[in-house]
């Protein structure tokens, strides 16, 4: 029998050797090019020189690197350089800001960093004097320099800066758009700035007339100067820069010779080496730093392919993150069968005719793209001839009502108050399937098929993870034929702790526990107490994937793993609860995001969240209360929904803002409140009481109010929308 491999670096090494001519990832450029095929031969190929060229800068075994990008090859191959070095990588998205690569970089003991582009590039600068410790700097893309082409370094792009003695258009664009981002800078050279400064000294006035500067013309100037940035001595003193292509070329010249270092070292790895610290998004708090081993993340690898029968014949496509912890084990899965994976992005302008160019059978989401998706059937529904709306309405009820009888008989209809479905449901059940069978295949020809064709056609599982699906979700896609399979995890346990799989596909869970894992539930009040399957409590997690600890916080890994008997156990801090056979686990919420009335009332606010979200007038919400004498929800309407009831109603309005302060509009929110969140659908009489109060700006990651991942930052909002929370929850 074939031995399992125990690393990453002998996972790659041997799925180059079974599938080196097969095709490993897939690329484009831009949105309108063709996918680009790379082998498992070049990727083993572009590793070992990356690798070999990060050793020859100075990169040692167990040293720290921080790796800033979003998805792309680039990362998967630094990512896999840095493992096979034995030393670990820091990854963080791309974009995040100059405090949180300081915090992150200088608390990590970085010694490098792997940047994806200018914007990356910028951000460091903005620190770098309190980031001694980084000694060098490699960037995926090169920066633009503003330069005479020979007085620029080789990692930069050489730009004119004056065409004909006049600033040219491109230098003048970056440094008005310098003046309206903070954080950014302009790189040029010690000519292209003294040319700058003699500009500025005769057309101030040209920055000056622009609305929003809110400067004299003295500081304005320093200001501009200031952003224009020539690298000096100082800086190079600190801090070696180089280009990803650079690297490389050091690193294959270097095998060239002879050079064996990168494979000796990454044959020399354990499973119980650290191989990387990926920092928590941070909803309360500062994030800590999870440190994840080849043990762990191995046992990941190993138990997809088993659950999902995925072989090197699927194709993936990725449209999350890299840094993302599902993401990343996902790719790691194709990679370790020989299966492909083409790099998207989650925008409809390009994620849509990649689907339909790839025509992927597998790919990993987070629940807001499969909103987004429902956002978009539905409004173009609503666009339809009264015929072909009628149509979809009709598919959509025959296709709720098959099945669900469908998911009875085949016991994937979730069961928390008993051991199974009564006799008669069963018997309805059977009724249901006979009479509608055969006008489901209708519906699923004529409507839902064109759906299932946005996705490329070929899809034969999605992945959903890093939030809740809502129930509606889950069911309109289930009821269209989409296999949603729910996973349930966290950074911390390398991700996967349990997972839905195609013939256990039980709607409104995420699935049973995977093998070789333990689950139990407890009392929130006394973690020794076990509460009967169908309770709510808190969720304690066992086994090999478990995270060593949060590095360099030894009172924070303390307060989430405890010893119990001679086991470790892992406190996720998450609600759930076990169905009545203790097959299947469902999420309630978070410990933290509990919210407690003045009447003592516990309340989950997810639960009301993904009911709110089913209203077609809501785009986000956040139900808010603690301490207060009752519940209330800050609605970002769905604006195009909202526009059309507007225009019914005969509502005018001149701006947002004032169309959300009309009465009309407040009480038609009001109404999805009180429809939704009501005793019938089995909420609790003080759930039911809700104030509303309606914003006009989505909730962002640019604003502090989401995660990178898309959570809520309750506290942050709480904070912000303080008087509005006072208003509504009385």
């Amino acid at each position: 029998m074939e031995q399992q491999p125990k690393t990453l670096n002998e996972m790659l090494k041997n799925v180059v050797g079974l599938y080196a001519d097969s095709s490993a990832f897939k690329t484009k450029k831009a949105k309108d090019e063709k996918f680009k095929s790379i082998s498992y031969r070049e990727l083993y190929n572009r590793i070992e020189s990356f690798g070999t060229g990060l050793k020859t800068i100075g990169v040692n075994e167990s040293e720290h690197i921080a790796l800033i990008s979003e998805n792309r090859l680039e990362w998967i191959i630094a990512d896999l350089a840095t493992i096979g070095l034995r030393a670990v990588d820091v990854p963080q998205p791309g974009g995040i800001s100059p405090q949180d690569i300081y915090f992150k970089l200088n608390h990590s003991d970085s010694k490098a960093a792997v940047l994806e582009g200018e914007n990356e590039f910028s951000n460091f600068y903005n620190v770098e004097k309190d980031l001694p410790e980084i000694k060098n700097v490699i960037l995926m893309d090169k920066v633009n320099m503003f330069s005479k082409k020979e007085n620029a370094p080789e990692w930069a792009n050489a730009l004119n800066f004056e065409k004909s003695g006049e600033i040219s258009k491109k230098f003048y664009s970056e440094l008005i758009s310098a003046t309206e981002n903070k954080n950014k800078n302009i790189f040029l050279s010690k000519e292209a700035k003294d040319f700058l400064r003699e500009y500025l000294e005769n057309n101030i006035e040209s920055f000056f007339e622009r609305p929003g500067h809110g400067q004299n013309k003295e500081d304005l100037r320093e200001s501009i100067l200031k952003k224009a940035v020539v690298l000096d001595d100082e800086f190079y003193k600190k801090h070696n820069v180089f280009s990803f292509k650079k690297i490389t070329d050091m690193g294959k010249e270097l095998l060239k010779k002879g050079d064996k270092s990168f494979s000796e070292i990454s044959g020399r790895a354990e499973p119980d080496d650290l191989v990387t610290i990926i920092y928590t998004s941070g909803t309360t708090g500062s994030p800590k730093g999870v440190m994840l081993t080849n043990l762990g993340l191995m046992y990941n690898i190993k138990l997809v392919p088993e659950l999902f029968d995925v072989n090197k014949d699927d194709r993936f496509l990725s449209i999350l993150p890299s840094w993302h912890i599902f993401e990343r084990i996902v790719e790691y899965c194709a990679i370790s069968i020989g299966a492909s994976t083409a790099y998207s992005k989650p925008f409809k302008q390009r994620l849509l005719p990649d689907l339909k160019e790839e025509k992927p059978t597998i790919m990993v989401s987070v629940p807001r793209i499969w909103e987004a998706l429902y956002d978009g059937i539905m409004s173009n529904i609503k666009k339809e001839k009264p015929y072909k709306r009628f149509m979809f309405e009709k598919a959509m009820d025959i296709a709720k009502r098959y099945k669900k009888a469908d998911r009875i008989l085949n016991n994937c209809e979730p069961l928390f108050n008993g051991p199974s479905h009564t006799k008669q449901e069963i018997e309805e059940s059977e009724k249901t399937c006979r009479k509608l069978g055969f006008w489901y295949k209708i519906a699923d020809k004529l409507v839902f098929k064109k759906i299932k064709e946005m996705l490329g056609g070929k899809i034969r599982f999605v992945i959903s993870a890093g939030g809740a699906l809502s129930e509606a979700m889950d069911e309109f896609y289930n009821a269209i034929g989409i296999n949603i399979l729910e996973g349930y995890g966290l950074t911390e346990t390398s991700p996967i702790v349990s997972i839905r799989t195609l013939e256990n596909n039980v709607i409104s869970t995420v699935g049973k526990v995977v093998q070789g894992t333990e689950v139990k539930i407890t009392d929130r009040n006394d973690y020794n107490k076990e509460v009967p399957n169908g309770q709510v409590g808190v969720i304690w997690v066992r086994g090999p994937q478990i995270m060593k600890g949060y590095y360099k916080n030894q009172e924070k890994t303390d307060e989430v793993i405890k010893i119990i008997g001679e086991e470790r156990w892992f406190n996720t801090g998450d609600l759930g609860k076990k169905t009545y056979d203790g097959k299947y686990l469902n999420i309630s919420g978070r410990i933290k995001d509990t919210i407690v009335l003045v009447g003592g009332e516990n309340i989950e606010p997810l639960v009301l969240e993904d009911k709110l979200k089913e209203s077609p007038y809501i785009n986000q919400v956040i139900v808010v209360g603690q301490d207060k004498s009752r519940l209330g929800a800050l609605i970002v309407p769905e604006f195009g929904a909202l526009g059309e009831y507007a225009k019914k109603e005969n509502i005018e309005y001149e701006s947002i803002e004032e169309l959300i302060e009309n009465e009309k509009v407040i009480s038609l929110f009001q109404g999805e409140q009180k429809r939704l969140i009501s005793k019938d659908n089995g909420f609790k009489p003080y759930e039911t009481v809700m104030g509303v109060g309606l914003l006009s700006n989505d909730f962002s990651i640019e604003a502090g109010e989401l995660t990178k991942t898309m959570k809520m930052r309750r506290f942050e909002i709480h904070e912000k929308y303080k008087k509005e929370i006072d208003k509504i929850c009385g």
